[in-house]
């Protein structure tokens, strides 16, 4: 009895054990991915155990308790169905965490989750998915693994034979222990603690834990407040100008738009029917290429709005908006998409007058659907002559935006959001045809405003605040990488009303250049603390900097007739030099055949732009100081 005891002992450790591996195998896994393809520091890992071993216990505990209360057939049942629920849960979280960090270079909030979990049907009508089809799909996956569960409890069920051992009591206080344990730990995780070294969960539920996080480019709070202080001093002596030409400003910010898919720009479709009609009706003052100064959405907008580059981003920065408002003007923003839940979004537009998002419209519409800004521009009432400014964020170009049928030009076409590989036909008129509905898009809203009143006299600008990857270099989407389809922007400028004087058209400019452009057009002062220049009289550039994440850069612009390109990957250890007036597309890293020297000054010139963490990590691993 005693020898069959200890057999049956030693076989149900055995089988707690493995069980144990089986668990943090797959927890390893996604930390692998997490630490090595997405630069999460190694600190991580160990908090990451920690937390994933709170589900385990729980449902150790459950089993025991099902396993005494149940009949042996029904209690593996239940656990099956109770497993794979947990697992299923786990591995889609795991999915989408990496997802967030592909796509947008962050960990996904919470918010993020649920607001996507309440519009569920229209973002997968948005892919162009069948929502009846996923749903048998997980269902089907879910069956499946409660079967396979099922099966292996048949053989391997240690609680069915270690619960009737067990006493009720005892049972009862290992719950209540456990219990009170779970409750200390998931306190721990929701105040914070182990979000600021990177623990995805905690940062899932606190995004903004430790240094604030712009989609992947860290704002240190020490050199975030040495700007702050610099930039109050400048609010101090700002005095807004008494003979401005308070003129309106209607700012368009597509996402992922870029220019060389647009008809006016030259592309080979006519993607921008619209918009090529105003260049040829006298409307269109200007159409140049900008630098970006990143490949993501935060900071590609504040970019725009602050004037200013990712390495001098603060947490209070003067803005476009807040200089208008200080000369009079009515703010309104009206944005496509969840700015209030995403990272913190909302907040660097400051104190306007109007503000609506895709969150405020989720319960008519899909978050990323465009027809929101035309229904809420249609409850606009007629200007009433005080100067105002209306900023509209676009998604029709985005791979998350609502395609309408309407301008499903080019077909076939499949939404891109999880394709990897070489660009191809389904993926590109994909894109083009949200490109063609935003062009759509934009005339009805400028109907709307002129209907209104608003473009008597006015300036409107379209931009973007990224590009896209259409599978060059084997990559899709954006926040990936800092290759030209990522940071090469539109400008577009308008004019409504009044004549307007010059636009230059310099060789090299950037999306920091398009707030002191419309100020200028304005005869409105820019705060002395913004890096951008007014494109009617731009000055010469040496250098142009980007970063995107981990890559880190600079455009030499020094030479007209010679645009170098130059980067450091401090995941890939590795620098990356283009000659891109030869070599546009990026096909060849000539960075051996640079001349050291040269490298040299771009390489000071990337590290002395950046914080000291970057400046170490990227010294560390290129092997210089």
């Amino acid at each position: 009895m005693s020898v069959r005891g200890s057999g049956s002992a030693r076989v149900e450790l055995r089988t707690l054990c493995l069980e144990l591996l089986g668990w943090n195998a797959a927890v390893a896994a996604f930390l692998a991915v997490y630490v090595t393809r997405y630069g999460a520091p190694v600190e991580a890992v160990a908090a990451h155990l920690r937390v994933m071993l709170l589900p385990l216990l729980g449902l150790t505990l459950i089993r025991l308790a099902i396993a005494r209360i149940l009949p042996a057939e029904w209690a593996r049942f239940a656990i099956a169905a109770l497993a794979a629920w947990l697992i299923g849960a786990l591995l889609s979280y795991y999915a989408v965490v990496l997802l967030g960090l592909e796509a947008w270079g962050r960990v996904i909030s919470w918010d993020l989750i649920a607001g996507y979990a309440g519009q569920l049907p229209m973002l997968v009508d948005a892919l162009g998915l069948s929502l009846s089809a996923c749903v048998a799909g997980v269902v089907s996956a879910y069956l499946a693994m409660a079967a396979l569960l099922w099966l292996y409890l048949r053989r391997h069920d240690w609680a069915g034979m270690l619960a009737p051992r067990v006493s009720l009591p005892v049972l009862g206080c290992m719950l209540g222990v456990a219990v009170l344990v779970l409750a200390i730990e998931i306190y721990r995780i929701a105040t914070g603690a182990g979000g600021a070294i990177g623990e995805p969960i905690g940062l899932t539920l606190r995004p903004l834990e430790g240094a604030r996080d712009l989609q992947g480019h860290a704002v240190d709070a020490l050199r975030a407040r040495a700007l702050d202080a610099a930039e109050d001093e400048v609010r101090a002596r700002y005095v807004p100008a008494g003979a401005a030409h308070r003129r309106n400003v209607v700012l368009i910010v597509v996402d992922a738009l870029r220019p060389d898919h647009m008809g006016l720009f030259g592309y080979s479709r006519d993607t921008t029917p619209r918009l090529s009609a105003l260049a040829r009706n006298g409307t269109l003052r200007a159409a140049m290429e900008l630098h970006a100064v990143c490949a993501s959405s935060f900071c590609g907008l504040l970019g725009i709005a602050s004037s200013r580059f990712v390495h001098q981003f603060s947490e209070r920065p003067i803005t476009l908006q807040e200089v208008l408002k200080r000369h009079g003007y009515r703010v309104h923003m009206l944005l496509s998409g969840d700015h209030t839940t995403y990272y913190g979004l909302k907040h660097i537009y400051g104190g306007v007058d109007t503000y609506f998002d895709g969150h405020d419209g989720r319960a008519s519409r899909y978050v990323n659907d465009d027809g929101l800004l035309l229904d809420r521009l249609a409850a606009f009432p007629t200007w009433d002559g005080v100067p105002v400014m209306l900023q509209l964020h676009l998604m029709s170009a985005h791979p998350l935006g609502k395609r309408q049928a309407s301008t499903a030009k080019y077909i076939p076409a499949a939404s891109y959001l999880v394709q990897h590989g070489e660009p191809n036909e389904r993926a590109t008129n994909y894109y083009d045809n949200g490109v063609l509905q935003a062009d759509a898009t934009i005339a009805q809203a400028l109907n709307s405003l002129t209907t209104k009143g608003y473009l008597q006299d006015a300036l409107v600008v379209i931009t973007a605040d990224h590009g896209e990857a259409l599978g060059e270099h084997g990559l899709f989407q954006h926040a990936n990488s800092v290759r030209e389809e990522v940071l090469r922007v539109p400008f577009v400028l308008l004019t409504y009303g009044a004549g307007a004087a010059a636009l230059s058209k310099p060789h090299s400019a950037s999306q920091v250049d398009i707030a002191p452009t419309l100020l200028r057009e304005l005869a409105i002062p820019a705060p002395a603390t913004w890096q951008g220049m007014a494109l009617q009289a731009p000055t010469p550039r040496d250098f142009i900097p980007f970063q995107e994440r981990w890559d880190i850069g600079v455009y030499d612009v020094r030479d007209r007739g010679s645009v170098w390109k130059y980067w450091l990957s401090s995941k890939a250890g590795e620098e990356f030099v283009f000659q891109l007036s030869r070599d546009p597309g990026e096909q060849f890293n000539v960075v051996s055949t640079v001349p050291s020297e040269l490298r040299r000054e771009w390489r000071r010139r990337v590290l002395a732009d950046h914080t000291i963490t970057s400046k170490r990590r990227v010294s560390q691993d290129i092997g210089v100081e």
